[in-house]
């Protein structure tokens, strides 16, 4: 009852935006429970006759629903080309980069290094986090300083990116650190893409010091559920900036079976 109540108050408000997959992947969804589930129970037949309604009261709510946002097998022939060679070169290619030409970041690819990241898994496909763009000069100049460790190259970032976790994704405290986790899986996916796209980036720490999160929550406008994750540096390589090498550790070390 509960997820028809949120279907209903959802639907009621945003049945004319086509825009928004996220609606058509809820009624689909619930559409396929109701067309497969077996039940004589009486109250969860209500409740797909009160479904139908709401749906009946939007005459455009089956058009263009050629495809069904429904589980589906993983076929052969949607898989990519990309071969385990081809994204561990990716992996070792993308490094940490401090030093940036002096060079106009375009914002459509950056937008498509985000659309990479948000298919990165979360809880519960929550995606409880947002992208804040910072490409203007003046306030890169400023926000670029409220971090700690930018000390030497941060005048170099033409692009600076602040990961924000939303933390009213959540009805309970068991997931207040989903956040973390899911944006941070996120961030790894923009990095990568960012690199098949030209341009480099610089992962930055975000640390967990009051004055510091007021500063940017100041700064951003951030609501009291929202919290800085982390920051990163974007822009494109300075062919002639040194990278710090960075030996990773040996997997004897980090990999461990069945214990």
């Amino acid at each position: 009852m509960e997820t028809i109540d949120s279907f209903e108050g959802i639907w009621k408000i945003h049945n004319q935006d086509n825009s928004n997959p996220q609606l058509k992947w809820f009624k689909d969804v619930i559409s396929e429970y109701f067309a497969h589930i077996a039940s004589n129970d009486a109250f969860i037949e209500s409740l797909g006759q009160r479904f139908n309604t709401i749906l009946s009261s939007d005459l455009n709510a089956d058009c263009n629903d050629l495809t069904k946002s429904v589980p589906y097998k993983r076929l052969h022939e949607n898989r990519s080309n990309i071969s385990y060679d081809e994204f561990f070169r990716l992996s070792k290619q993308r490094r940490s980069v401090r030093w940036y030409l002096k060079k106009p970041v375009p914002r459509e690819l950056i937008d498509k290094a985000i659309l990479a990241a948000n298919q990165s898994p979360s809880a519960c496909n929550r995606q409880p986090f947002e992208f804040r763009i910072i490409d203007d000069p003046e306030l890169v100049s400023k926000v670029i300083k409220y971090p700690m460790g930018t000390t030497g190259y941060g005048h170099s970032i033409p692009v600076m990116v602040v990961i924000v976790g939303n933390l009213d994704a959540y009805f309970d405290e068991r997931d207040r650190h989903v956040i973390y986790i899911d944006a941070s899986l996120a961030a790894m996916s923009m990095m990568l893409a960012l690199e098949t796209l030209g341009l480099s980036s610089c992962a930055i720490n975000w640390p967990d010091i009051n004055d510091r999160e007021y500063k940017m929550s100041q700064f951003l406008n951030l609501q009291p559920h929202q919290r800085t994750i982390m920051c990163m540096g974007v822009g494109y390589p300075d062919p002639d900036g040194l990278v710090a090498f960075s030996e990773k550790r040996n997997l004897t070390q980090i990999r461990k079976y069945n214990l």
